[in-house]
């Protein structure tokens, strides 16, 4: 009887950690945990956007509940400081890693200290997050991980090496993680978004100028955020989260690779 009580305590919790929640796409996908009544528990290191975002989101939804939590993702101990504040909610029902960034660039000119952030961010953070909350949701016996990728893993990405690097470890690791779950009632959603201008991203990675964000396969995030949301709580396995993304999939696999380069490093070029 006890464990059905808390399997029943578990269902009605509804509660949803989002890093990097005050911004971009973790802020479009907030919107949709907030319509479904989740509570939001956000991270992020800038504690002037975490407020002003969080009272943007409260004035749209009354209801929701939004806690915050500042800090640096790449410092050592912040992932299992995330870990203990959200067990101070009694966990999360939803991790949704969105925190992130990328660089611009030849390999050679890159700012190494930022490339080396990057990593941290992109690929230890999302590590560590997902698996301390994959042990927690396990306990439980339910949970949905979605991971944020970049349609950067499709190919080779010149002057993004690094970041394309970063965002196919989240790729592999995610879809690996997925089948291992399988059956256990936690499902990990890898998320693979094209190019999304008005995220900030762009800005961030010195991109400004940069083709691909008007590009052909360029989308907003509120579509992003929609097929997101939608394949995270189905526990879908793939999300490729832009209608126009899964439409040229198919085209792309039939042109050969040297024109597929061609494309890439044009719209990678400045206008």
């Amino acid at each position: 009887m006890a464990h059905f009580i808390a399997k029943k305590a578990h269902a009605v919790l509804k509660q949803a950690l989002i890093t990097g929640g005050s911004s971009g796409i973790g802020f479009a996908l907030s919107k949709h945990f907030a319509k479904a009544g989740y509570t939001l528990l956000w991270v992020s290191e800038n504690e002037s956007q975490l407020r002003d975002a969080a009272n943007v989101l409260r004035n749209n939804f009354p209801s929701t509940r939004v806690e915050t939590l500042c800090v640096d993702l790449n410092e050592l101990n912040s992932c299992d400081q995330v870990y203990s504040w959200a067990l101070g909610f009694g966990g999360v029902d939803v991790l949704v890693n969105s925190a992130g960034f990328g660089t611009y660039g030849k390999l050679h000119e890159t700012d190494l200290n930022a490339e080396l952030r990057m990593i941290r961010l992109n690929v230890f953070a999302t590590y560590k997050l997902t698996r301390l909350f994959a042990d927690h949701m396990l306990q439980r016996g339910s949970g949905r991980i979605g991971n944020i990728a970049s349609n950067s893993i499709l190919q080779p990405v010149p002057h993004m090496a690094t970041y394309a690097a970063t965002k196919s470890f989240v790729y592999q690791f995610s879809r690996s993680l997925h089948e291992e779950l399988r059956y256990t009632g936690v499902a990990v959603t890898t998320v693979i978004p094209p190019a999304t201008p008005g995220t900030g991203f762009q800005q961030a990675a010195n991109m400004d100028g940069v083709r691909t964000f008007g590009g052909l396969l360029a989308t907003s995030v509120d579509e992003v955020a929609r097929l997101a949301y939608s394949a995270i709580m189905r526990g879908d396995r793939i999300c490729y989260a832009s209608r126009k993304l899964r439409w040229t999939r198919p085209l792309a696999a039939l042109l050969p690779h040297s024109i597929i380069q061609k494309l890439i490093r044009w719209e990678l070029g400045k206008a």
